[in-house]
């Protein structure tokens, strides 16, 4: 990938306790050396909102998710600009 394209891959062990985010979109390849578990948390960001308009015909479930996820940042941006505008008086 690195002559083709120009990506270049980064190895890193995770022992027990810790935490990898991976950035949404990013390619990635998981390898196992022992039993673990896997815990995915899709996550919505304001910069990514704009695209769940082209899957919204026929949403997947995890585009429900995302759709979910965007009416709870809209909420507390509302409750947030409300609080804003109560100390303003």
């Amino acid at each position: 990938l690195r002559e083709e394209c120009g990506v270049s891959g980064w190895t890193l062990l995770q022992f027990v306790g810790d935490a990898v985010l991976v950035p949404a979109g990013a390619p990635h390849q998981v390898q196992t050396l022992t039993s673990t578990i896997s815990v995915e948390q899709r996550f919505l960001s304001p910069e990514n909102a704009i695209h769940l308009q082209n899957h919204s015909i026929h949403p997947s479930a995890a585009t429900r998710q995302l759709h979910a996820q965007l009416d709870g940042m809209i909420f507390c941006a509302v409750q947030e600009a409300v609080r804003v505008l109560r100390g303003c008086k």
